[in-house]
């Protein structure tokens, strides 16, 4: 079943959900609420606006996965997903003949190596070595190569067995945005924060849409990070631990937002995405609390002005939001 001309501000509207403790049912309003901020977020840093928003909210479980389900979905909506063919073939010629990127085959992307360009019998094609095999791309076909560090290392050797189709939930939900989506490779949301914490609220919520067909997904299955994915999987967003000193995009991308979960991810790790906009999600009851007050209050002082969207936010009682375009 595809539902064609859904938007994505319709997502929480029509997202059931369900987990091991409680039946199928709608978005309750105080998970609405996250999936709402997440959306406007990514529209503001689509339409140049970097914001930052400061979240306190009585208990912070599940809040920062539903922010970064709502601007993964936004971001598809909004957002160019397929790079015009001359601009993007002119950049990746300009590029030196060692740069990593991957090429997408099917429902995978693979690493690479690029190795410049040539012109045989009139035609430009752009040469990529992968798996000790060179291979000519012609121009037309160049939006298959993003730069990138991620990628399968390795060419299948045996036919692939078909999995179960997580994907017709993706499609239910987003309708004629879902073939941009499966298919090309970005990072439209990071999520950062204790990486157990959040991989086990992506694993134990399910999530259907409530006119589909029934088939039902992980809210995992909707952010498509990396981790959760297949060697070489189409990915929508990153996850990321708070410690890691060092971690690489699978594609080369500026994250539309970056999801800060807990104060010592937002104060240790925001200089990170400088060109995104931020949600941090700060716990009240964790040691570090005041650290990330701190760094809210540095933030604040610097803003150029109240958030676009501030206005139209739903705050839940008991929540506390903080949303400003930021100053640096």
């Amino acid at each position: 079943m595809r539902v064609v001309g859904r938007s994505a501000a319709m997502l929480v509207g029509r997202l059931e959900i369900a987990d091991e403790s409680t039946r199928w049912r709608d978005l309750p309003p105080w998970l609405r609420f996250f999936v709402h901020l997440g959306e406007h977020v990514a529209r503001a840093q689509e339409a140049g606006v970097k914001t930052c928003t400061v979240v306190i909210p009585p208990v912070r479980s599940f809040a920062a996965v539903f922010v970064a389900a709502g601007a993964v979905v936004e971001t598809a909506r909004s957002a160019q997903a397929v790079p015009e063919i001359d601009e993007h073939f002119d950049y990746l010629a300009s590029l030196d003949e060692e740069t990593r990127v991957v090429v997408k085959m099917g429902d995978r992307i693979y690493a690479a190596g690029l190795r410049g360009v040539v012109r045989r019998d009139g035609i430009t094609y752009l040469r990529v070595e992968y798996d000790g095999m060179t291979h000519y791309l012609p121009k037309q076909e160049c939006q298959r190569v993003q730069v990138g560090e991620g990628g399968r290392r390795e060419l299948p050797r045996a036919p692939r067995r078909s999995g179960p189709r997580i994907s017709t939930v993706v499609e239910e939900l987003l309708g004629e945005y879902a073939g941009d989506f499966l298919s090309v490779p970005t990072v439209d949301t990071v999520l950062v924060g204790k990486a157990s914490q959040l991989q086990q609220e992506l694993e134990c919520v399910r999530i259907r849409a409530s006119d589909g067909s029934g088939a039902t997904a992980t809210l995992a299955a909707l952010l498509r990070p990396r981790r959760f994915l297949p060697d070489g999987g189409i990915s929508r967003s990153l996850l990321v631990s708070e410690r890691v000193t060092e971690f690489s995009m699978p594609v080369e991308d500026v994250p539309h937002v970056a999801v800060l979960d807990g104060p010592r991810a937002f104060a240790r790790r925001r200089a990170e995405f400088g060109e995104s906009s931020w949600v941090a999600v700060l716990d009240r009851c964790s040691a570090s609390f005041g650290e990330g007050l701190d760094v809210a209050n540095e933030e604040f002082a610097v803003r150029c002005g109240p958030a676009p969207y501030f206005t139209e936010l739903d705050v839940p009682p008991g929540t506390e939001v903080h949303a400003f375009e930021r100053g640096r």
